[in-house]
């Protein structure tokens, strides 16, 4: 009979001892959870006995999207911020270029005067030479004329 009576307790044991469980939010937003019902000024969800999956996933699918949408606000932010560094760096290649053509149209011209100017017949095959270097130097350098 002592034996009928410890499997019979053994049995009902798990049923004594089952407890409510309470999740508890509080205004800051923290959960926790416990066995007794939460503060006044806690939201209070009381769960029902069984697994996790009962649980609301709802705050952590929230979570996910929130942290999804910040990541492609990140990515978004990223390829704006690619593409004003590449128009910058076109900016400073194309003021380069001028920069470079205006030293180049002023040598030439530079040469052309020396050029009228010249008086032997050396000096101008010498500046006759450097202005054709010159004007390939420009078209070297894609300038317009």
């Amino acid at each position: 009979m002592s034996a009928r009576f410890l499997l019979f307790v053994w049995l009902l044991l798990p049923l004594m001892l089952h407890a409510g469980v309470f999740k508890c939010v509080s205004p800051a937003g923290q959960h926790s959870y416990q066995d007794h019902p939460c503060p006044a000024d806690h939201v209070s969800h009381a769960l029902k006995s069984g697994y996790f999956s009962q649980i609301s996933r709802e705050p952590y699918q929230i979570h996910a999207l929130k942290q999804q949408q910040q990541q492609q606000a990140r990515q978004e932010a990223g390829q704006q911020q690619r593409q004003d560094k590449a128009r910058q760096w076109q900016q400073r290649q194309l003021k380069q270029r001028q920069k470079t053509c205006r030293q180049l149209h002023r040598r030439q011209q530079q040469l052309a005067s020396q050029l009228q100017a010249s008086r032997s017949a050396l000096q101008t095959q010498r500046l006759q030479q450097r202005l054709a270097s010159q004007q390939q130097a420009l078209q070297d350098a894609r300038c317009s004329s």
